[in-house]
């Protein structure tokens, strides 16, 4: 289980495993308490350019072939 998901989930453990409670939390105090929502709000957007793009959209294009390749076959 990855960081955020355990945050997350003793989150819902302390709310007793109600979302909603978990995100009208008024326990600002706790640690956790940025990270509740399963998302690390310090974490920068990543900016890609348009070229990048680009070359991100056409890998996973030929992931995607070679992965219906494998499934495909007989």
């Amino acid at each position: 289980m990855n960081p955020m998901r355990a945050i997350r989930e003793k989150c819902l453990d302390c709310s007793c495993q109600q979302p909603v409670e978990v995100k009208e939390c008024t326990v600002k105090g706790c640690a956790l308490w940025p990270f509740r929502m399963g998302v690390n709000p310090f974490r920068t957007k990543r900016v890609m350019s348009v070229e990048a793009k680009a070359k991100a959209m056409e890998g996973l294009a030929k992931a995607r072939v070679a992965r219906m390749e494998v499934i495909c076959q007989p």
